[in-house]
């Protein structure tokens, strides 16, 4: 079973396509009529498929009808075109057009594997961001640790020299007024 992607059998019945632009007729070419009378106008196919490239015969009135789906002022889907004549031109594509798709398919693969490694670096920016934040958190709050440690140390140190100094103040008194006379320097202050 063939794909959507893969051209059909007979390269007159390929679908029409959805994106053209205006071709030159080249000179001695005979251009047919449409169903509704007029003289048909030539088109080149831009959509990036099997037929890029290849031109075709399309009615003039077919290319300004407003495109299917579009509602009229009064709400009900607009008409179908007058004339929806459509005849492929070129049958097969030629070597230049389908270089020129080949090209196009390679930019568009090179676009996404850019896009997808500007994603990538983009999600390891962002982990690293959120690891170097999460660190500079850990580390703030193991200074923060550290200070309160510190601090709560030296009002421990602040304690304890308090009451070495209540501990030689008691034995100051204890001793009495004659221990501070005795020798060159009182003895509880030794």
């Amino acid at each position: 079973m063939a794909s959507a992607s893969d051209p059909p059998q007979d390269p007159a019945s390929d679908p029409k396509p959805r994106k053209y632009r205006g071709a030159e007729v080249p000179a001695g070419l005979n251009i047919p009529m449409c169903l509704c009378g007029d003289i048909c106008i030539l088109r080149e196919a831009r959509d990036c498929a099997y037929y890029f490239g290849r031109r075709f015969f399309m009615c003039a009135n077919y290319d300004h009808e407003p495109p299917p789906g579009k509602y009229q002022g009064d709400g009900r889907p607009s008409p179908p075109p007058l004339c929806e004549f459509f005849q492929w031109l070129d049958l097969e594509q030629t070597p230049k057009k389908r270089a020129e798709v080949y090209r196009i398919h390679r930019e568009a693969v090179q676009d996404f594997l850019r896009e997808e490694q500007w994603e990538r670096e983009k999600q390891e920016f962002i982990e690293r961001k959120r690891k170097e934040t999460e660190a500079r958190r850990q580390y703030a709050e193991e200074q923060r640790l550290r200070r309160e440690e510190a601090e709560r140390r030296a009002a421990a140190d602040r304690e304890a020299e308090r009451e070495r100094k209540r501990e030689r103040a008691r034995r100051a008194r204890e001793a009495g007024p004659d221990a501070q006379r005795k020798g060159k320097w009182p003895r509880c202050t030794q």
